[in-house]
């Protein structure tokens, strides 16, 4: 019986339905063009989603408490414009650590601020998120317009080209980026408060009822506070990241990605409504909304409709997932009714 019980819950998991659309969509790539099963396309690829994937993680957490931040894309913004022109205007020529540690403070700070608006007013995170992030944006805006900074300082520069691993082909050579290692700890951090901490059980507990999770022992407002600041120190951290592998600052370069995050991390089985979602599950929506926008031209797609492509597979999958949701609440009574004590009905008698 368990086995049976462990084999349904497996064929009824979003993880699985997830992974085998990444698989079709791979195939589906490799058949129109063979030339994307290659090592080149996979770290080609793994680059890619370092930046978006570490602000993934850290918005799942936010999403299974119950919350949607809108907010991180300024965060990381703000970190990563404010310590690119800090050190630009040093010359500075020191470790790289500085630059990263005083990007992840910045968004460490916002995210902080965040949290504690959240927390002590019990506002919607989403109405305080999407404030936080037009006056981020609206303060750069007005204090420097579209400015950039072009060239990063030499010790960033030199960290975009320091490579885990390199190899060379008959016609290119293809490399694994060392900012990799950023991601797979916030994989590892994320994995870890989730699965083996009473604050992991807390983010669950909140998202699924506040007002249970408060009874039962849990510092709701401590929890809040630590969720939305974790993710503004990915944020800042991702934020320093992009300027590292662009080698240049724009404020407006990641501003306006929230939604593919937040899709991604629907796609993965995260309960937009909180309670529920892993890590697993929101690995497999990023490879499926990275490999859909850096690999859809192979098959031949323009890169104008590319951004339609991705917005139907984005509306099919969350669709598929609120359609199971509904579902699984559809059943609930009447699985309350069957184990019910008065006899199979739930009727007073």
């Amino acid at each position: 019986m368990s086995s049976r019980f462990s084999l349904k819950k497996i064929t009824t998991s979003n993880e699985l339905y997830v992974a085998l659309a990444v698989i079709v969509l791979c195939l589906v790539i490799g058949m129109r063009n063979t030339n994307f099963f290659t090592i080149h396309t996979l770290f080609n690829a793994t680059r890619a989603a370092v930046v978006p994937g570490i602000m993934v993680f850290a918005v799942m957490m936010g999403i299974i408490a119950g919350g949607i931040d809108v907010s991180f894309p300024a965060i990381a913004m703000s970190s990563m414009y404010l310590t690119a022109r800090y050190f630009d205007t040093l010359s500075y020529t020191g470790s790289v650590l500085w630059p990263i540690l005083m990007s992840i403070a910045i968004g460490t700070a916002l995210g902080a601020f965040n949290g504690i608006i959240i927390a002590l007013f019990k506002l919607p995170a989403f109405i305080v998120t999407l404030g936080t992030a037009h006056m981020y944006q609206g303060v750069f805006v007005w204090l420097i317009g579209g400015r950039a900074v072009e060239r990063m300082p030499p010790p960033l520069e030199d960290m975009s080209r320091a490579e885990i691993i390199r190899i060379t082909g008959e016609t290119h050579a293809s490399s694994l980026p060392v900012t990799f290692w950023f991601l797979l700890g916030t994989i590892l951090i994320v994995y870890f408060i989730l699965n083996f901490t009473m604050l992991g059980r807390g983010i669950y507990a909140i998202g699924g009822d506040r007002v249970s999770a408060e009874r039962a022992g849990f510092s709701v407002k401590g929890i809040t506070i630590f969720v939305y600041t974790f993710i503004g120190f990915c944020s800042g951290m991702a934020g320093i990241l992009h300027a590292i592998q662009s080698r240049r600052s724009v404020i407006t370069d990641i501003v306006g990605s929230e939604l593919l995050i937040i899709a991604a991390c629907v796609l993965g089985g995260t309960n937009i409504g909180g309670g529920k979602g892993t890590v697993l599950g929101s690995i497999f929506g990023l490879a499926l909304i990275t490999i859909a926008r850096n690999n859809l031209v192979m098959m031949g797609i323009p890169s104008t409709a590319q951004a339609l492509v991705v917005g139907i597979i984005i509306v099919v999958g969350t669709g598929i997932s609120a359609y199971k949701a509904m579902k699984k609440a559809d059943k609930l009574p009447r699985v309350l009714e069957k184990t019910s004590p008065a006899g199979g009905t739930t009727d007073a008698k």
